[in-house]
């Protein structure tokens, strides 16, 4: 009983803590939501291109890509491996430690 009255005392005496912690809880599960959501449009929308053989998009899609972030490259990397048959995608865990460690590493 002792114990539980110790917990109820320092959650009580903590609450900024504990409402800064769920709110950040909730902000990273809306953010995981959102980029799966904004990765499953961008898997269809290749899919879409590499079916159909669209070479002018195919054309402009790669010309940008040089200007756009690593974790983009990456994301238009992996949505192509996915959509091409020809194409191994990357694992889950190769993505998940290639974004842990994106910019704690220099690149080759």
């Amino acid at each position: 009983m002792q114990q539980l009255e110790r917990i109820v005392i320092f959650v009580l005496e903590n609450k900024e803590l504990f409402a800064t912690l769920l709110v950040t809880l909730l902000t990273i599960v809306k953010l995981t939501s959102w980029g799966r959501a904004k990765a499953k449009a961008l898997d269809a929308v290749i899919g879409v291109i590499e079916r159909l053989g669209a070479k002018e998009v195919k054309g402009a899609v790669a010309a940008r890509e040089a200007g756009l972030s690593a974790a983009a490259r990456d994301a238009i990397r992996h949505a192509v491996s996915k959509a091409d048959p020809k194409k191994t995608p990357d694992g889950l865990a190769t993505r998940v430690v290639r974004e842990v460690l994106r910019g704690v590493l220099p690149r080759k």
